[in-house]
């Protein structure tokens, strides 16, 4: 076990950006970037120990500040789209910038959290484990949110392969916030084949339908349509199919799926985690299996990812 440090690259204004690399004794590493918290590398190896990349990254930082997609990122202060850019709390209404197409605020605004550069630390659990600490300060106003933010994000890559991020904030006031991270997987390796033929199983009876811009409106029953993965199938299987709802999302899928599961399994620090999903790629033998404590799982499957990405 052991994390490593190396200039990845600088900004315009000359500061520059560190990548850390966590390493596990298993041969799982992952980098995450100070800038955005951004996890630019996955190495896993597949059953004959062929380690290949599994997440789709860039190679400086200016491709992630300049291209769209929010690739690896820490997102905040607010993920997915507040409808207008506007929310109401305690009787006051907040504008967020609205940098999707001029319409909603999108993923915390025009300068969310995926385009700071976070203070970091690397360190080790009391369990081994390799840890890496990002904090960052949201001043109260910061892209119209109120509330001056304490934020941090933990890292942590335990000896079997096992990556958890946990999110932490603290507010002087009262306000939204819903932190999440925007790695893209593709198990067989991202500069492989695309991910149609691997399985993906999400413990999910509903997910939340969407409007034409995206915004959710209720909750959907998944039961004879599309986006029942209940018992796992190939992503591609039904992506193609007369849908109003994939069709709506640019012909795929983009949808918070509500996990459904009911049953709490332990882990390290006291944490009770629900299987949310599980990802396999039969042709590498590569598995991702998703546990987390939120009611929701956001499922993508780069809809609106260009060829050139």
């Amino acid at each position: 076990m052991s994390i490593t440090s190396k200039t990845f690259g600088t900004l315009k204004n000359g500061q520059p950006v560190t990548a850390y690399t966590l390493t596990a004794e298993c041969g799982v590493s992952v980098t995450v970037l100070d800038l955005g918290g951004i996890i630019n590398s996955v190495m896993m190896p597949d059953r004959n120990g062929k380690l290949k990349d599994i997440v789709c990254g860039y190679d400086t930082p200016e491709e992630y500040l300049s291209n769209d997609g929010y690739s690896g990122a820490i997102i905040g202060r607010y993920a997915n789209r507040i409808k207008n850019g506007t929310f109401t709390l305690n009787g006051k209404e907040y504008h967020i910038p609205k940098n999707e197409k001029g319409k909603n605020a999108l993923h915390g605004g025009k300068f969310g959290f995926d385009k700071k550069l976070w203070n970091a630390e690397a360190g080790k659990c009391s369990c081994g484990a390799d840890r890496l600490t990002l904090t960052c300060i949201s001043e109260d106003g910061e892209e119209g949110f109120p509330g001056k933010l304490d934020v941090k994000v933990v890292y942590r890559l335990t000896s079997d392969g096992e990556l958890a991020i946990r999110y932490f904030a603290k507010a002087d006031k009262e306000t939204p916030i819903a932190m999440t991270n925007h790695a893209y997987f593709n198990l067989a390796g991202y500069d492989t084949q695309n991910v149609l033929d691997q399985i993906l199983k999400v413990n999910a009876d509903k997910i939340v339908a969407v409007d034409d811009e995206l915004i959710p409106t209720a909750p959907m029953d998944v039961t004879g349509t599309a986006f029942d993965f209940r018992k796992g199938k190939a992503i591609g299987l039904d992506i193609d199919k007369d849908d109003e709802q994939l069709k709506t999302v640019g012909g795929g899928y983009d949808h918070t799926f509500i996990i459904s599961s009911e049953k709490k399994l332990d882990f390290n620090h006291g944490l009770k985690l629900t299987e949310a999903a599980v990802l396999t790629d039969r042709s590498s033998g590569r598995q991702l299996t998703l546990y987390t404590d939120a009611p929701g799982l956001q499922v993508y499957s780069g809809n609106f990812m260009g060829g050139n990405l």
